[in-house]
């Protein structure tokens, strides 16, 4: 069994500091609402041997130097159970949150609902699941970790209802509770490694690792796109202000930045009325111009500047831009004609995103040389996040040359020697963590997801390593791509597979249902999408992952409808006719490019 810490000892193994937030005063009758026997002698002596008055402790802290509001239930007043004064702490905990822009940390340990209190303990849930709600709606993050035991509502509220779930080893967690599970029931079902393993927690981290875990996840989805907290840290003295005003009775305070205001995003009611970027038309526009044969990523009007486009045909990515002239040339591709992208002399570059300040950028040039809409705005359904710059593509790590016929893309694409997703990830961030599970009892190895950091900035990951993509895989992507949008933070998608799998346990684990939601997701999302193609592309079930526009692709990889020997038997051709149908198909890089399905870095094509 699990070690089980108090609630300040828990609070103390993660947080820097901690200033407990001030609690609603609630007067209720002897023995309580329902005036259970002996209830009011239990409590009081549930609080002489904890030390604590509920069984529940809340309050600000930091947490590696990150500020959050931290939940920490304590197990031994009274199994941790939620009642009616514990409603009214985590209530206003969550409503502090809100107030001041900062992620909320559960760290349960619960056995579920009071029974003393009957029905309105159980009610409690739904006022929780409500606050969680609203703070997802707020655009803040929710990260849970689960001690022992973590059961019955608390789980299914606070536990599983957070955006990311860490785990301490050995936790008991579950729905059912051990004394009313059935008596055969297998006790490892219901440890942190198996909900892991099913699907419904990201990862178990020893004790001693989870300060410095907790830190890490609060750093990447506490900060904008931008670079900034959501919370109010100060960045110039570093410290905590955190101390209640005894006189006036208000709730302490963290770290205030340099005016002295909060800089985290609009509240519930100010997101949804944001986002036109074209302030004449109420549109967004993006892509390349094709006259200049140049990408003009355009920044938003806070003075961003757009990502860096990998050369979907040269195979190389642009180098750091030239401060006198705010560009960056990089030579010819391997046709021998020359690629030209522009950057901000600012630095960083872009996949071309609306202007937010209401300027329209240009739009991509087809095979003859003309303009044609962008697909983005064929499918985009809400507007973008203004101020959120997308992930800069990653730079090709594999052959720079292109490939020669459809086969050679072919080949190459399925080379074992080819570089696969984790290597890409691992060069382009300086650290990440991953997320894991779909939630619905499912997990795929072969779709990596999570969070890191790239030049300082938090992107968002979801690559696939080269295998069929599972349900569970799709589902997961989907997870995090939802998670992303609405905390603000760019998305890098990484396309490589064969295409989804096919197999029978797919079909009843609902592999239709989990790509089209991913197609929703991608095509709905208001946070800027990167996708960088780096392997295989097969079919819908690469498709779905890929952001439409702001899609490229490595001189290794290919995309195709179907796969060139499939093609060939549906055709009725014999198998080595699969070398010309891969010809037929155009499933070159360049041959993307041209035909509009992969955006080139100069917005031209080539041959």
């Amino acid at each position: 069994m699990a070690e089980r810490l108090s609630a300040q000892e828990v609070v103390a193994l993660v947080a820097d500091d901690f200033t407990e937030i001030p609690y609603p005063e609630r007067q209720s009758r002897p023995d309580g609402p329902l005036a259970w026997q002996g209830y009011d002698d239990a409590r009081a002596r549930a609080a002489e041997r904890t030390g604590e008055q509920e069984s529940v402790v809340c309050g600000t802290a930091h947490v590696e130097g990150t500020p959050a509001v931290l939940i920490a239930f304590e197990f031994g007043f009274l199994g941790g159970s939620l009642g009616e004064r514990t409603g009214d702490r985590l209530e206003a905990a969550y409503t502090y949150a809100r107030a001041h822009r900062l992620p909320v940390v559960p760290l349960v340990a619960t056995g579920g609902s009071r029974m003393q209190e009957g029905m309105l303990a159980l009610t409690q849930l739904q006022r929780v699941a409500r606050q969680s709600a609203l703070t997802r709606e707020a655009g803040l993050p929710q990260i849970a970790v689960l001690r022992d035991p973590t059961t019955g509502g608390g789980w299914a509220t606070l536990g599983a209802g957070a955006d990311v779930i860490l785990a301490l080893p050995d936790a008991q967690v579950g729905f059912a509770g051990s004394r009313v599970r059935p008596p055969n029931a297998d006790p490892t079902a219901y440890t942190a490694q198996a909900q892991v393993a099913s699907g419904a927690a990201d990862t178990v981290v020893p004790a001693a690792a989870l300060r410095e875990t907790l830190g890490q996840w609060l750093r990447l989805l506490g900060r904008r796109a931008s670079g900034t907290a959501l919370g109010p840290a100060d960045a110039g003295a570093g410290t905590a202000r955190g101390t209640a005003d005894a006189a006036g009775g208000t709730a302490p305070g963290l770290a205030a930045t340099a005016e002295g205001t909060s800089r985290g995003s609009a509240d519930t009611t100010g997101r949804a009325a944001r986002g036109t970027a074209d302030a004449a038309e109420g549109t967004t526009r993006r892509s390349a111009d094709t006259a200049g044969g140049a990408a003009r990523g355009t920044a938003d009007a806070a003075g961003g500047t757009a990502p860096e486009p990998v050369d979907a045909i040269g195979g190389t990515s642009p180098g750091p831009a030239d401060t006198a002239e705010g560009t960056s040339r990089r030579s010819a591709d391997a046709t021998g004609s020359a690629a030209h992208t522009t950057a901000e002399a600012a630095g960083g570059t872009a996949p071309e995103p609306a202007d937010a300040a209401g300027g329209t950028a240009p739009e991509p040039a087809d095979a003859t040389g003309t303009t044609a809409p962008a697909p983005a705005d064929a499918v985009r359904v809400a507007p973008p996040v203004p101020g959120v710059e997308p992930a800069p593509v990653p730079r090709p790590l594999g052959v720079t040359d292109l490939p020669g016929t459809g086969w050679d893309a072919v080949l190459r694409a399925r080379s074992p020697r080819r570089p696969r997703a984790g290597q890409y990830l691992d060069a382009y961030f300086s650290h990440r963590v991953a997320i894991s599970g779909d939630r619905c009892g499912g997990t795929d190895p072969g779709m990596l997801c999570g969070f890191g950091e790239h030049e300082g900035r938090t992107v968002a990951y979801a690559a696939q390593t080269g295998t069929a993509t599972r349900p569970a895989g799709y589902r997961t992507a989907t997870r995090l791509i939802r998670l992303a949008d609405r905390l603000g933070i760019p998305v890098l998608t990484l396309v490589d597979t064969p295409g989804a799998a096919n197999d029978a346990e797919a079909e009843r684990q609902g592999a239709g249902a989990a790509i089209a939601e991913l197609f929703t997701t991608v095509a709905s999302a208001r946070t800027p999408i990167t996708t960088l193609l780096i392997g295989e592309g097969g079919s819908g079930g690469a498709l779905a992952l890929a952001a439409p526009g702001t899609t490229y692709a490595t001189p290794d990889s290919y995309f195709s409808v179907i796969a060139p020997e499939l093609a060939a038997a549906i055709l009725k051709r014999p198998p080595e006719e699969a070398e010309t149908t891969a010809n037929h198909l155009r499933i070159r890089p360049q041959d993307l490019v041209e035909l509009g399905v992969v955006a080139a870095a100069d917005g031209r094509t080539q041959s």
